[in-house]
């Protein structure tokens, strides 16, 4: 028995970090999610840019059902003057409707947007499969209880 064998935690599993590197097999090669219909929540918003450098912003989606649950799916809009437009339309569902929100975090502290994905499958010209989100339908937001505990965005005495 080696050292890394030795440590186990309270459970009796193996001690994980680094002392499990060695030990562990690598995670399967990446697999989009099959065309269907999904249950999912708002990971992450992000304004961020594309390879070719253009303005854009991206949504981070979670499965939340089935067997493909906690795997994710991304969905980027560009802001170049033909797709503003269906940018400004699908983002306006999250609330997403000026700049100064597009550049603050998202989702806001304890809440959580749902929504139903349509996801298609697309082959780029390099061959590759990937992930194409058809459809985004909000279902609801959630508050979480813990947010009526957050703590306000400048306190009782400071500036105003």
């Amino acid at each position: 028995m080696n050292f890394s064998e030795a440590l186990r935690d309270a459970t009796g599993k193996q001690a994980g970090g680094i002392d499990a590197f060695d030990t562990t097999e690598a995670a399967a090669g990446y697999a989009p999610l099959p065309p269907g219909v999904y249950s999912a929540r708002v990971l992450r918003g992000e304004y961020c840019s594309t390879k070719a450098g253009a303005d854009a912003y991206r949504l981070r989606f979670e499965v939340t059902e089935g067997p493909h649950a906690q795997k994710t799916v991304i969905r980027t809009w560009t802001f170049t003057p033909k797709a503003i437009t269906y940018t400004k339309r699908d983002l306006a569902p999250f609330g997403l409707t000026t700049t100064a929100k597009l550049l603050a975090p998202f989702p806001e502290a304890g809440r959580d947007y749902l929504v139903r994905l349509v996801v298609a499958l697309q082959r780029g010209d390099d061959g590759i499969d990937r992930n194409d989100i058809k459809r985004i339908e909000l279902l609801r937001t959630v508050d979480s209880p813990a947010a009526a505990f957050m703590l306000p965005e400048q306190s009782e005495g400071g500036p105003k």
